[in-house]
């Protein structure tokens, strides 16, 4: 659809990052198109202007419209009659806080990707300049929060279906080398930025994961740490970038957690899990197989729950087909934009009613600083307080 010919619900978007090789890009791309909510008007797509230009004019941009940077766009846009809504951000951690605040002090409304900072001073500075500013929704794509059945999960635990929640366990593991050694040589070509600590920021292995596994278990029981004792390891001496972080947490209820990300478990693929025990049963959760939930009462069946299925109708409200059919990575994605197009279509309306359950800002900073104090506590080898 030409820029021109915009529908008066849908919300013009721009993109910084997510070029031709990007494949965070292309499922921004899908999941902003899904809903027919936003339609891509702008963007900065690569450090190469030439090819940010070419790319953008491939996706039906105009080519005054595809810009050298993310300063030129942010003001170029807030000065059009026909800028942009939003930007989404899909860039290296490092950056996320400064193009983010370029657009907030204009307000234009952000989605970004995770994690929400580099490192906890960014993330203080973002919080606070998002909290300032009211015009603008923020909403980051902390992903598995949209599943179908993540979301199910949570209404059972809101609706104390588990009882009080005394044990949270959490594991998002990955081979980055894809079974193969990673060292000084190859390094660069396997990691690319992600053993770059001025890029990916103060921790490899917890930005890139670690943030996603915590998130989710504060998603789904509305619980924050309180202490924490983590042990995080950079397996290779050759190659500059933390790998493996094991991580004991206790929680403000009580609970006892266990959280471990790992970029060279070998044979590792995407193993994103999480289980939750309570005083009346326990739930599962697999990323690989995202649309059940396994439901352990304390004492009866194990039940299978199936999404949009029976007992799991809860699901259906964020669900785009029906059970029997798979659904997954990116329609969880598009779950977020289409939520966060709600919040802001409700602002602009000044309707303060909904709720919405995309990840927010505040969520971020919580990931942010157990980022923060994990790495305090792997270097004193202590218990420290989040």
């Amino acid at each position: 659809m030409p820029t021109d010919q915009i529908k008066n619900k849908q919300l013009k978007i721009g993109f910084v990052g997510g070029g031709p090789n990007s494949g965070i890009g292309r499922t921004h791309l899908v999941a902003s198109r899904m809903d027919n909510k936003f339609i891509l008007c702008a963007g900065v797509f690569s450090k190469n202007f030439n090819k940010s230009i070419n790319y953008g004019i491939s996706l039906n941009l105009k080519k005054d419209r595809c810009y050298s940077n993310y300063n030129e766009m942010a003001k170029k846009e807030s000065e059009r009659l026909n800028g942009i809504d939003v930007v989404a951000i899909m860039t290296p951690p490092s950056s996320h806080q400064k193009i983010a605040e370029a657009f907030i002090k204009r307000n234009i409304h952000v989605i970004s990707d995770k994690p929400f900072a580099a490192n906890l001073k960014q993330a203080k500075s973002l919080l606070k300049s998002i909290n300032k500013n009211k015009k603008i929704v923020y909403a980051l794509t902390h992903n598995y929060s949209a599943y179908p059945m993540v979301r199910e999960a949570k209404k059972i635990v809101e609706n104390e279906k588990l009882g009080k929640i005394e044990i949270i366990n959490v594991e998002y593991v990955q081979d980055w080398g894809n079974g193969t050694l990673i060292n000084h040589k190859n390094s660069k070509k396997i990691l690319y930025w992600r053993a770059e600590k001025n890029i990916q920021g103060i921790s490899s292995v917890l930005n890139e994961i670690g943030t996603h596994a915590y998130h989710l278990a504060l998603y789904i029981t509305g619980l924050k740490g309180k202490k924490i004792f983590a042990d995080i390891k950079q397996v290779s001496t050759k190659v500059n970038c933390d790998d493996n972080a094991q991580v004991f947490i206790n929680y403000e209820n009580g609970a006892k957690g266990i959280l471990w990300a790992s970029t060279t478990a070998k044979g590792g693929i995407y193993g994103l899990r999480i289980r939750i025990f309570g005083t009346k049963g326990s739930i599962e959760w697999v990323q690989k197989d995202p649309n059940y939930l396994k439901f352990n009462p304390a004492k009866g069946a194990v039940k299978i729950l199936e999404k949009d299925f029976n007992e799991a109708k809860y699901s259906s409200r964020f669900s785009r087909i029906s059970y029997g059919h798979p659904e997954g990575f990116f329609d969880a994605f598009a779950n977020i934009y289409s939520e966060t197009a709600t919040a802001i279509l409700d602002k602009k309306n000044r309707k303060k009613n909904n709720k919405y359950l995309f990840p927010t800002a505040e969520e971020g900073y919580l990931t942010a600083k157990f980022v923060d104090t994990c790495k305090r506590s792997s270097s004193k080898k202590q218990w420290v307080r989040l």
